[in-house]
């Protein structure tokens, strides 16, 4: 691994701990708090992570396997599990975060996404109705949104696997730009989803958003990561990563082409099945190339892992 990875390795941490702080610090000053036993569980998962790659690393290079592909693949995979590691660890902060740009109650800006959503010649009730009216594609568009999760969690055993870790971990550098700039922007203008706005109240609805009134008008202050919701409405960070997922494996040749259908599938499912009006969803993709520019220069715009393998399936010997 080049000193620039390493380099960029080390800078994520520090964003991670400066997150970490700036939570403490506003949580304390707002009142807000996290479950004591929530904490306790972040803390052990990053540890764990850190102790895995420890043990992988450290079999890399023992006697039996220095200088081996067995060897290389365990320093890689050593490798990807801090990186895995660093994510974890950073959106546990983020989501906490997110909370307390909420509980600021700037102005809501619902309306005017509205106006601009019309000016454009769309009307959100009528998209949503559209869609519920054809049960085929209400399955399949929940179907590829509900897949962010899934993606996350199988993302770096692709990278991984197919020894492109420098690929995640620039991955991993976008994924935090462009959750700062995100978090920038929804703190300073706010907006109720769609589903608020527009009184939906059929099921996984407005209940998966039911948080940003209540935190925001200051009812709630206790939040727990594992029923945490997703508040940010403007810009939609599902279309964020929808191009970050897409970007990430474009070096996976076979994969690719399949990546990039289901995220633009996923990207098109936002409005509908995330409560995002259609203007939160160009913001996301502006804010996903802009974090794609930076992840570049950040990460030094070269591969780190000497061994190419971009083809799934194909692996080093």
């Amino acid at each position: 691994m080049s000193p620039n990875f390493w380099r960029l390795y080390w800078a994520t941490w520090l964003a991670n701990i400066s997150l970490i702080v700036v939570d403490v610090a506003w949580g304390g000053r707002a009142g807000m708090s996290v479950l004591r036993s929530d904490i306790e569980w972040m803390i052990v998962r990053c540890g764990l992570g850190v102790l895995l790659a420890s043990v992988l690393m450290r079999a890399a290079v023992s006697r039996r396997l220095l200088a081996t592909a067995r060897g290389n693949a365990y320093r890689e995979a050593g490798v990807g599990v801090l990186w895995v590691t660093t994510l974890a660890c950073f959106s546990g902060a983020a989501m906490f975060f997110q909370y307390l740009s909420v509980s600021v109650s700037a102005p809501d800006i619902a309306n005017w996404l509205v106006s601009a959503d019309a000016r454009l010649g769309i009307d959100w009730p009528s998209l949503y109705h559209a869609m519920r009216a054809r049960p085929w594609l209400d399955v399949t568009l929940s179907i590829a949104y509900q897949s962010v999760f899934p993606q996350l969690a199988l993302l770096p055993l692709v990278l991984i696997y197919t020894r492109n870790i420098a690929s995640y971990a620039e991955f991993v550098a976008q994924f935090m730009v462009a959750s700062a700039i995100v978090m920038l922007i929804a703190t300073l203008f706010p907006a109720e989803s769609a589903f608020v706005h527009f009184h939906i109240q059929d099921p996984n609805t407005v209940s998966t958003v039911s948080d940003f009134m209540a935190f925001r008008t200051g009812k709630m202050r206790e939040l727990s990561i594992w029923t945490a919701q997703g508040l940010i409405s403007f810009p939609s960070f599902h279309a964020v990563l929808g191009v970050l997922f897409t970007y990430a494996t474009r070096k996976v040749e076979r994969l690719f082409p399949f990546v990039f259908g289901w995220n633009a599938l996923m990207i098109v499912s936002t409005p509908t099945h995330g409560g995002h009006y259609v203007w939160d969803v160009i913001m996301g993709l502006v804010v996903a190339a802009i974090a794609i520019a930076i992840g570049r220069v950040l990460a030094g715009v070269r591969r780190d892992v000497s061994a190419p393998a971009p083809v799934i399936g194909s692996r080093g010997t």
